[in-house]
């Protein structure tokens, strides 16, 4: 027995362990996260609540779009008002936004982002929305316009900033797989390992797609300059709080679900875009998983490799064949895990709640595994990308240059002081 293979099949052994170790450490975080949510204490009166600004950037229409708005404007928080926003008039989304300003409930309005050419479009829509807010905001919530949230997800989001190591809070996304479309399992498995370390703090990473951050933080952190020039702004968000020693709180009630109704193509740009901006804002995690990933697959393709000779020579299978194959069940064993982690915070929301799934789903870990391999394989060889019709390059966590976008969007220039503001009813019904 050679002594290469047994390093090979003891070094899948010890990744197949730690992966296993991560499944059980999630879902007893969320268990003990559930079961301990911090929410705000009840008050009689609205506007003893701090005051939350929510902040939805959109561009273009997602799947589900007006729906996941809507779910917006019913949030169980007495004292917020949102700001959609979005580039110009001629936006997809704009006759969505009208409406549903005109109908809310809770004071709301509509801003227009334009395009500063300088920075990701999804910073213009968002500077643009805090420019516009006046000085009793305390607290800014974001979220995106594919995430779907329950009612309760921005009063469990904002409740850790009462904490004064909490420099922000955060919580992430599922992807809604599709029955017959492999492609996105994969999609869905990959959000669930990236949040799958997440039971540790120091592997927590803010998701502009759900955070929040009071007022006074993001201007101490001076955040707002760090903005001027990036692509990401919940990656250098995050950097900015964590070199500030701030804490980066994962909040498990407030996980959100999204669509997994695009296209393969869609699918593929996003997930490299994803490692791009990774690579510049996430470096350790990015080098630290295409190595891992790229020795386990190497590992997994030898034991294969034993088994078929093997097989094929009428021989007894060596142990060292087996240790080199135990990653493929032991992925399967951390995604079922994840996945009833998920469940128990679906158990916790009225139904239907858009959250969690089946634990066969799991049985789609060795395809997931290469799908985020190769998708870090290629944005090894990448800087550049596109998102929302826009090209970019990124440079790095805070330059960016932009290359190519629709020409209308000339016409947007810097962000237009036109918005449409209109209240509803002037306050929210979900007073405790």
């Amino acid at each position: 027995m050679s002594l290469l293979y047994i390093l090979l099949a003891l070094l899948s052994l010890g990744f197949s362990s730690y992966i296993i170790a991560s499944g059980i450490l999630t879902i007893r975080f969320f268990r003990r996260e559930l079961d301990q949510a911090p929410t705000l204490p009840p008050q009689s009166d609205p506007q003893s609540w701090p005051k939350v600004a929510l902040i939805s950037p959109c561009k273009d229409l997602d799947p589900d779009f007006e729906d996941n708005m809507r779910m917006l404007l019913q949030q169980d928080y007495p004292n917020y008002e949102i700001i959609f926003v979005t580039v110009d008039p001629y936006d997809d989304t704009y006759p969505v936004l009208k409406r549903l300003v005109a109908e809310s409930p809770v004071p709301a309005r509509l801003e227009f982002g334009g395009f500063s050419k300088q920075r990701c479009q999804k910073l213009d829509n968002m500077m643009a929305a805090m420019d516009s807010l006046d000085e009793s905001v305390d607290i800014y919530a974001f979220v995106d316009s594919d995430a779907r949230v329950s009612t309760n997800w921005l009063r469990h989001l904002v409740a850790p900033l009462s904490r004064e190591n909490v420099g922000a809070t955060t919580s992430y996304r599922w992807y809604r797989p599709i029955p017959g479309r492999p492609i996105t399992y994969a999609l869905a498995l990959w959000t669930g390992y990236q949040f799958s370390n997440f039971y540790n703090n120091r592997y927590v990473a803010a998701w502009g797609g759900s955070m929040a951050i009071t007022r006074k933080r993001f201007e101490e952190l001076n955040i707002r300059r760090q903005w001027d020039n990036a692509l990401s702004d919940d990656c250098v968000l995050n950097e900015c709080v964590r070199k500030g020693k701030y804490r980066v709180e994962f909040v498990t009630s407030s996980m959100t679900s999204l669509s997994s109704e695009y296209s393969i193509k869609d699918i593929l740009i996003f997930a490299v875009r994803q490692c791009v901006i990774g690579k510049h804002t996430l470096k350790e995690v990015w080098y630290a998983s295409l190595t891992a990933l790229t020795v386990i697959h190497g590992v997994a393709a030898t034991g294969l490799w034993q088994l078929f000779s093997a097989l094929q020579a009428g021989q007894p299978i060596a142990w060292t064949t087996w240790g080199m194959l135990s990653f493929f069940p032991a992925g399967v064993i951390q995604c079922a895990l994840f996945i009833q982690a998920l469940n128990q915070v679906r158990d916790q929301r009225p139904k239907p709640a858009l959250l969690g799934g089946k634990l066969s789903w799991a049985l789609w870990s060795p395809f997931a595994y290469v799908f985020v391999w190769l998708t870090l394989l290629a944005s090894a060889f990448t800087d550049r990308f596109v998102w929302r019709q826009i090209y970019y390059r990124m440079i790095s966590d805070t330059e960016t240059e932009v290359y190519k976008y629709p020409a209308r969007f000339d016409e947007a220039g810097q962000a237009p002081s036109t918005k449409e503001v209109v209240n509803g009813a002037g306050s929210n019904p979900c007073i405790e």
